[in-house]
């Protein structure tokens, strides 16, 4: 058996960017691959649940690969092929 991630990473552009990092939105709404260990093991935490600080999301921005950031999932929502992935907001400066 693979080791559960904790650390899930996702790429984002503008606008979304933006309004994910400065809390406007704060959640990714992504399309479910099963062939994607992320979504596996996403699907995992959220059928055994976790708590505040056991995972965590990183977003970076498509256009500066550089600039990314990193928050606490808060939830995680299934619905048909799509998931939400929820997390707690953090003062940007």
């Amino acid at each position: 058996m693979t080791d559960i991630k904790t650390l899930f990473k996702f790429k984002s552009q503008q606008p979304y960017y933006d309004k994910e990092r400065y809390g406007i939105k704060n959640n990714t709404v992504r399309v479910i691959d099963l062939n994607d260990e992320r979504f596996l093991d996403l699907i995992y935490w959220n059928r055994v649940g976790w708590n505040d600080g056991d995972i965590q999301i990183q977003i970076t921005n498509v256009e500066q690969p550089n600039n990314s950031f990193t928050r606490d999932i808060r939830d995680i929502s299934i619905y048909n092929n799509l998931m939400v992935i929820t997390w707690n907001e953090k003062e940007v400066k």
